[in-house]
């Protein structure tokens, strides 16, 4: 399987960088996923970093090479995560628990599938146009399918923070899932959080797919919305694949025929940083709480190396 894969993350005019992205693969396969940690509760990093975490875990147990089922894979990686954030609540004494937002993909053999949680987005992109995307699971969504706003006008409406789903809290979560997809060569899907989508259109993402190889568009469009966020912009995460054969130029790239036979990689960027910061004390609970993460992981039997 042939593809070309590239992720970043920026922390934006934010504080923290609530924002977690990474990929996995074996051989025959590739994951990808996106969690946006809500602001509006407390940990929600910790909520981001323990799906990633354990949907990850998922993957490299259950892909050997090849994941037996792409949709079981997704929901039971999910609701995974979920009772992994309400147990560390538990632990912890939280009243209200950590929650997150959640878009992942699996593709293997040029089938894809994906499921999300909502605003967090998939788009599915060939050659020239945009082919689909992921539905916000917010109060502007609705809106717009209603008839009383207009697509362009959704990251602007003072309620588009108010989402009615996510992984973590007490509501269990309503996972949207794809019927699995035979991609061409050339297709893109590229999984984003809303600070990305928020400023950047649908015809600007496919004029800069169809531009640039996936390394230099991916960063050319995060560049455009941190822009454009200005002061107060948020956090900005992408991680996208190109099927096929790409030509680059960039060691960050990862080409489908040089991957061993297992990976995972997870980033996290602040634009213009050149040397390490001082983690911040939210930061350091994140830090805290991973083992706490490998405890509950090990509880539902999700640790690398399980079957």
């Amino acid at each position: 399987m042939k593809y070309v894969v590239y992720q970043a993350s920026r922390r934006g005019g934010r504080a923290v960088n609530e924002d977690r992205v990474a990929y996995a693969y074996t051989s025959d396969a590739l994951f990808m996923v996106v969690a946006d940690g809500m602001g509006g509760h407390n940990h929600g990093q910790v909520a981001s970093q323990m799906l990633v975490q354990t949907m990850t875990n998922l993957f490299q147990a259950r892909a050997i090479p090849l994941l037996p089922n792409l949709q079981a894979f997704l929901l039971d990686g999910i609701y995974a995560a979920h009772d992994a954030i309400n147990e560390y609540a538990l632990r912890k004494g939280l009243r209200d628990p950590p929650r997150t937002t959640c878009v992942a993909a699996v593709v293997q053999r040029g089938t894809a599938c994906w499921a999300h949680v909502g605003d967090s987005r998939l788009y599915h992109f060939d050659k020239r146009r945009l082919l689909e995307r992921t539905r916000d699971h917010s109060a502007v969504q609705q809106l717009v399918e209603e008839g009383m706003l207009d697509e362009d006008q959704m990251s602007l409406h003072p309620d588009r923070n108010k989402l009615y789903n996510s992984v973590g809290g007490f509501a269990l979560p309503d996972i949207e899932l794809s019927e699995p997809v035979t991609l061409k060569e050339g297709d893109v899907l590229m999984l984003c959080s809303d600070g990305v989508w928020g400023e950047i259109k649908d015809k600007e993402m496919v004029s800069t797919l169809r531009a640039y190889p996936i390394d230099r568009a991916i960063r050319h469009m995060m560049d455009h919305a941190e822009f454009r966020g200005g002061r107060n912009c948020d956090n900005l995460s992408m991680v996208a694949m190109r099927y096929g054969e790409e030509k680059y130029d960039d060691d960050e790239l990862v080409l489908g025929d040089d991957l061993g036979l297992d990976g995972f990689t997870t980033q996290l960027r602040v634009i213009g940083q050149r040397e390490a910061e001082r983690k911040s004390p939210r930061e350091m609970d994140i830090d805290q709480a991973v083992a706490e993460i490998h405890s509950a992981l090990a509880k539902y039997g999700l640790n690398k190396g399980t079957s």
